[in-house]
């Protein structure tokens, strides 16, 4: 078998080279690309010293299979090139991950959207990809309606100089002030927390926000499903953290759901001690904690009978039989009514636009 390895000095790279030494056999055959900058660096696999190609036109030749890590821009330009020479291609950008005919794939999830046609897998983000990780289990028993993931990344999810520039800081201790502007990050990183991951759309969300959002849906097969999702870039070098409040429609407790999260490949669940990113490095699975039923929603949720029309004085008429406080506010600026779950996501995005406004 004939394996290229696309964006081999990077550091997901080599991580990829780590896992091909692992899995692959033995007798695997390597060929390493990169950019012309690492061209010619000398990297070991399986004992074997092999020289980086540049990723040119004139370097490609058959292979079985071809691994991209090197950006959006690389794999657009260079992952149907392999396939043409013969090649399945696993993209590990962004670059087809919104592709209708692409399968965004996490294995022991969705491997079926792969067919005998397939040439072009899309891996999805890390975090993403460790979130639908432990909600599989707990959307196949209970079926889940929204989520509001809170991600805390670690900076090698920003590569090599990410992780160079935090052991530069880390190095410089007291002397690290507020306004350094030498790191990787427009702040520095080592010792603090940036309240955003990824770049700032228009719509007030990151890059690495949305990816929450659109991938979240295509795995898990939930067109309509509600995410509402902040991620954070903290000073850690490895392993990224996610707290994630979930709503299902159907009622959940603890105990069913740390059976669900047990009884899944890929998951564990550690109660004591809790996980931290030190304990996820070098882990396969996906570890998980801190699960709790809500402390709020659960109450009301109970008074409304499943599979019927209920309406809010019904449900208002049902919560004082039951000797439940209701408590009324006058409001009197702008409100909107959200009549059906699908009207939730339209209501938000105009409420920002009239905040907007306001602003403005």
């Amino acid at each position: 078998m004939k394996i290229a390895i696309i964006g081999a000095t990077g550091l997901v790279g080599r991580k990829i080279i780590n896992l091909s030494e692992e899995y692959f056999p033995k007798d695997t055959s390597y060929t390493f690309f990169a950019s012309s900058k690492s061209k010619g660096t000398e990297l070991v696999i399986n004992k074997n010293k092999l020289i980086v190609q540049e990723l040119i036109d004139e370097n490609i030749s058959e292979f079985d299979i071809a691994l991209f890590s090197a950006g959006g821009d690389r794999s657009r330009e260079f992952a149907k090139k392999f396939i043409e020479h013969g090649a399945y291609v696993i993209d590990n950008s962004s670059a087809f991950r919104h592709d209708d005919e692409v399968p965004l794939v996490v294995y022991g999830i969705n491997e079926e959207t792969i067919n005998s046609n397939t040439k072009l897998i899309a891996n999805p983000n890390c975090t993403t990809m460790g979130l639908v990780m432990a909600l599989k289990p707990l959307h196949d028993k209970f079926n889940l309606k929204s989520i509001t993931p809170v991600a805390y990344q670690a900076v090698s999810g920003s590569g090599t100089q990410a992780v160079d520039s935090l052991s530069r800081e880390i190095e410089m201790g007291d002397d690290l002030k507020e306004d350094y502007a030498d790191g990787f990050y427009p702040r520095p990183i080592a010792k603090n927390v940036i309240p955003v991951a990824g770049n700032l759309l228009e719509n007030g969300y990151s890059d690495e926000e949305m990816k929450f959002v659109n991938e979240s849906r295509k795995i898990l097969s939930i067109d309509d499903l509600i995410v509402e999702p902040s991620n954070a870039r903290v000073g850690v070098k490895t392993g990224h953290g996610t707290f994630c409040s979930a709503v299902f429609e159907n009622e959940v407790s603890r105990e069913s759901a740390i059976d669900a999260i047990n009884n899944f490949d890929g998951i564990e669940y550690w109660d004591d001690p809790l996980p931290t990113p030190l304990d996820a490095e070098g882990r396969d699975n996906v570890l998980v904690s801190r699960m709790r039923e809500g402390i709020s929603s659960k109450k009301i949720l109970n008074f409304i009978p499943e599979n019927k029309e209920f309406g809010f004085d019904q449900l208002m008429h049902k919560l004082l039989e039951n000797n439940k406080e209701v408590h009324v506010k006058k409001h009197t600026k702008y409100w909107l009514d959200i009549g059906r779950p699908s009207d939730y996501q339209i209501a938000i995005n105009d409420y920002k636009s009239k905040i907007k406004k306001d602003l403005l």
